[in-house]
């Protein structure tokens, strides 16, 4: 199995929000990839993810992710910390720069169309 990166409709939204329509507004070449099954554990869910300060993200080696509102911004903040620590990630988990830059662009691609979209959308990643 693979782990996506998506956006989810609000449960007090009365109205159904096309969320796969919104998705599409996520640049090429980025797409709703997040890694295989394993990246939980082995490279999201790594100790140096969370020495880091990416608590939401380090949350995936247990559970998918479920962010809305405010909580977007702090996603965001984290995606941005990772991008500035490639070679200390690649260090302790052994994920290249591509890998790990390519999965967090789509998630921060994902993240902007969120924000645009917050009263009626949020991200998960799972």
């Amino acid at each position: 199995m693979s782990l996506m990166v998506s956006l989810i409709q609000k449960k007090d939204i009365s109205i159904p929000i096309d969320t796969h329509l919104l998705e599409q507004q996520v640049p090429e070449p980025h797409n709703d990839l997040f890694g295989f099954e394993s990246c939980r554990k082995t490279l999201w869910g790594h100790k140096i993810i969370h020495e880091l300060g990416c608590e939401l993200i380090y949350s995936l080696k247990e559970t998918d992710i479920y962010v809305f509102d405010e909580e977007l911004e702090k996603l965001e903040r984290e995606f941005l910390i990772l991008l500035e620590h490639f070679d200390i990630i690649k260090q302790h988990t052994g994920y290249d720069r591509d890998f790990v830059e390519f999965r967090a662009r789509n998630a921060l691609e994902m993240i902007k169309v969120a924000l645009r979209e917050r009263n009626t959308v949020g991200v998960t990643i799972g």
